[in-house]
C-alpha cells in the first residue's frame, strides 16, 4: 500500500483500495480522518457506507449523504429499502429466548440482504456511470465516477472532433490517421507517411493497422477513418462508405493488391474499458442513404445497407450490430439476414483466431452497450426509440431488391463463399486474394490470350467465331485456348481503372469503372470472351449504372461491338470525371465460376480490362 498523503483525495483513493481488498478497518480509519476535517465530503460518506458493519451505521451514512445531496438516487433507494423492512417487522412482544434469537437472526439476515442490495445498486450505478464495467463498487465513489466520466467525455469529444477536422477531405479508397495513437505497416512502395494526425494514404498502401485503446491518463484513443466506394448496384456514382476503426483494434488488409478495401481481417481486444461511452473497441460503418457495401471480413461475406458496428474477439465471436437499414452475412456456406435493431454473430478461430468458423447466429436485439457505441460514434441511436426496427424478412427483401438489376427480379444466389473459398466476394469493391505487391492502377489482359504481334484491330474488327469451348473448359495461366480472335491492342488507360469483376447476381458480371482522366469519357467499344455453357450461353444486356446501353443479344464468343450490334439508341455511355459508375454484363443463364474476360474502350483512345 502507498504511503499516505495528507491530501483528502489520496486518502479517499487509499480507502477505496483498502475496501477493494476487504480491509474495512483500515479504510474506516482513513475515512474518519477525512470526515473529521470535512463533514460535507460526499465521497467520504459514500465510501463509509460501504465500510459499514451494520444497518445502524448504513442508515446514518445514508442520511448524511442525503443531507449533502438530497437528489442522491442511490442513497434514497437504499434508505427506502431499510425503512420498508423495518415497517414489515411485527411489534415487540414478550417472547422466549429462542424467539428472540430467531428474531435477531432474521434481522441480521435482512440487514445483510439490504446491504447487498445497496452495494448491488451502487455497483450498477458505477457501471451505468461509465467506469470500468467489472470493477467492484468500492473502487470509486459515484462522485469520483462522475469526474471520471467528465474526463472521458472530454477525451472522446476531442478525439472525434480531431478526426473529423483532419479527415473531412479524405477521398475514396483512402485511409486517414484520425487520432493518436496508430501503428501501421505500409507497402514497400508507399509514397506518403502515415504517422501523425491528418496523414492520408491509399488503401492499397496499407498492410496492417493497430489503434490504441482509450486511455485517460495518456489522453490517447486511436482512430483511423476509411473511405471506401459504395459498391452495391444501386449506390449513386461516387458515393462512399465511412468506416472508423477505434480503440484497441487491429486490421489486416487482405486486398492490398486492389485499390479498394475488398477483404480484410479484423480483431478488437478484450481489456479494461475507460467508461460507459465506449464499452468495447471495434469499428463503425456508416453508409449513405440508398447505398451500401459488400466485402469479406474475417472470411465471412457481409452485405450492408445502413449503419453498423463490429467487434471481433480472437478465438471468440465476431458480432455485427445494425442500427439502420438491412444486412446479410454469409459464413460457412449459410446466409443470415437481419435488420436495424438486431445483431448477428459468427464464431472465430483458425491459426490466428480471427477466421469465421461457424454459421451465423440467429438475430438478437441490441443491448445497451451497442447503443452506447452508436451514440458515441455517430450521435444517433442513443436509445431504442431512435431505431426504426426492421425484421429479418424485411431485411431479406431489401437486400435482394438492392442487389437485383431491376426491382422485380429476385436473384438466386449460388456462389456464397465459405471462409476457405478462393472465389472473390460478390461485389465490386473487395477482392479475396492477398498480395505482397502493389498493383498498377490499370489491368493487363490475361495471359490466356496471346495477341498477334503485328495485328492491331481497328474499330471494325470482326473476330472469328470458329471457337466453341467445351462445357468443362476453364482458361488458366497454363492453358492457352485456340481463339483465332485476339483481344484489341489499344493502350491501357492510365487515368481510368476497372474494379474487380464479381457476380452481383448469378447470371451477371459486375465491375466499377472509375474515371480520373480530368474530363468526361464515353464508352465506345466492348470486347468480351465468355464460357458458352450452359445451354449455349449468350451475352444479353449491358448496363451502366443501372441503365441499359446494349441489349442486342449475341450468341457467339468472343464478341466485339458496336461492330456486331450497335449501342442502344439514346443510351448514355458517359462517365463524368472523378466518378465511379457500375458496369454490368448480363447473361440469360447462371455463369460458370471462371472463364470470362472483358475489354472496355473509351473515346480517349485507351482501354481497361479484367477477367474472372
Amino acid at each position: 500500500m502507498n504511503n499516505f498523503s495528507s491530501s483528502e483525495d489520496e486518502k479517499l483513493r487509499d480507502a477505496a483500495q483498502y475496501l477493494n481488498a476487504g480491509q474495512k478497518k483500515e479504510a474506516r480509519k482513513l475515512l474518519r480522518e477525512v470526515l473529521s476535517a470535512n463533514r460535507n465530503n460526499l465521497e467520504g460518506w459514500e465510501l463509509l457506507l460501504q465500510a459499514s458493519f451494520n444497518l445502524k451505521e448504513e442508515t446514518y451514512c445514508l442520511n448524511r449523504i442525503l443531507a449533502i445531496d438530497p437528489n442522491h438516487a442511490i442513497a434514497r433507494q437504499c434508505l427506502e429499502k431499510i425503512r420498508s423492512v423495518s415497517r414489515s417487522q411485527p411489534p415487540k412482544r414478550s417472547a422466549s429466548r429462542r424467539k428472540r434469537q430467531q428474531s435477531t437472526i432474521l434481522f441480521l439476515l435482512m440487514g445483510a440482504f439490504i446491504a447487498a442490495i445497496c452495494i448491488s445498486i451502487t455497483g450498477f450505478a458505477l457501471y451505468r456511470g461509465g467506469y470500468i464495467p467489472f470493477v467492484p463498487a468500492s473502487n470509486l465513489t459515484l462522485t469520483a465516477i462522475a469526474r471520471k466520466n467528465n474526463s472521458c467525455q472530454v477525451l472522446i469529444d476531442q478525439a472525434i472532433q480531431a478526426s473529423g477536422n483532419y479527415c473531412d477531405n479524405t477521398s475514396s479508397n483512402k485511409v486517414c490517421y484520425g487520432n493518436v495513437n496508430i501503428m501501421a505497416d505500409l507497402a514497400s512502395n508507399a509514397t506518403q507517411p502515415f504517422s501523425e494526425r491528418g496523414d492520408i494514404i491509399a488503401i492499397n498502401e496499407l498492410r496492417r493497422l493497430s489503434a490504441s485503446p482509450l486511455n485517460l491518463d495518456s489522453n490517447e484513443w486511436g482512430i483511423a477513418v476509411f473511405k471506401i466506394i459504395a459498391n452495391l448496384p444501386r449506390s449513386l456514382p461516387g458515393e462512399t462508405v465511412t468506416m472508423v476503426v477505434f480503440g484497441n483494434a487491429t486490421l489486416d488488409n487482405d486486398s492490398s493488391d486492389s485499390e479498394s478495401l475488398e477483404s480484410f481481417y479484423f480483431s478488437s481486444e478484450l481489456g479494461q474499458i475507460a467508461c460507459e461511452k465506449v464499452p468495447f473497441d471495434g469499428l463503425m460503418i456508416t453508409s449513405p442513404d440508398g447505398g451500401g457495401v459488400r466485402f469479406m471480413i474475417n472470411g465471412a461475406e457481409l452485405t450492408l445497407m445502413g449503419d453498423a458496428s463490429i467487434k471481433a474477439i480472437r478465438n471468440g465471436e465476431m458480432e455485427v450490430s445494425l442500427y439502420r437499414g438491412s444486412a446479410k452475412i454469409v459464413s460457412n456456406g449459410q446466409e443470415q439476414y437481419f435488420g436495424a435493431g438486431q445483431k448477428v454473430s459468427v464464431g472465430l478461430g483458425g491459426d490466428k483466431g480471427n477466421k469465421s468458423i461457424s454459421v451465423p447466429s440467429k438475430p438478437e436485439p441490441l443491448s445497451e452497450k451497442e447503443l452506447a457505441i452508436a451514440c458515441t460514434m455517430t450521435g444517433q441511436f442513443c436509445s431504442p426509440d431512435e431505431i426504426v426496427s426492421i425484421s429479418e424478412e424485411e431485411a431479406q427483401g431489401q437486400i435482394q431488391s438492392e442487389i437485383t438489376s431491376t426491382p422485380t427480379i429476385v436473384p438466386t444466389r449460388t456462389l456464397s463463399p465459405t471462409p476457405s473459398s478462393t472465389i472473390p466476394p460478390t461485389n465490386t469493391l473487395l477482392v479475396l486474394p492477398s498480395s505482397t505487391g502493389s498493383p498498377e492502377p490499370t489491368f493487363t489482359p490475361s495471359k490466356t490470350k496471346t495477341p498477334g504481334p503485328t495485328k492491331t484491330p481497328g474499330p471494325t474488327l470482326t473476330p472469328s467465331r470458329t471457337f466453341t469451348p467445351t462445357p468443362t473448359f476453364t482458361p488458366t495461366l497454363t492453358n492457352t485456348p485456340t481463339f483465332t480472335a485476339v483481344p484489341p491492342a489499344d493502350p491501357v488507360c492510365g487515368s481510368v481503372s476497372l474494379g474487380a469483376i464479381t457476380n452481383p447476381n448469378a447470371n451477371e458480371l459486375g465491375m466499377d469503372i472509375t474515371n480520373n482522366s480530368g474530363a468526361a469519357i464515353t464508352i465506345n467499344r466492348f470486347f468480351a470472351y465468355w464460357i458458352k455453357t450452359p445451354i449455349s450461353q449468350k451475352l444479353d444486356v449491358l448496363t451502366l449504372n443501372g441503365s441499359s446501353i446494349w441489349d442486342k443479344s449475341d450468341t457467339d464468343s468472343p464478341s466485339d461491338f458496336p461492330t456486331e450490334g450497335d449501342w442502344k439508341s439514346g443510351a448514355d455511355r458517359t462517365i463524368p470525371n472523378a466518378t465511379t459508375l457500375n458496369f454490368v454484363v448480363q447473361f440469360p443463364n447462371n455463369l460458370q465460376p471462371t472463364g470470362y474476360e472483358v475489354h472496355i474502350f473509351f473515346n480517349i483512345g485507351c482501354q481497361v480490362s479484367g477477367n474472372k
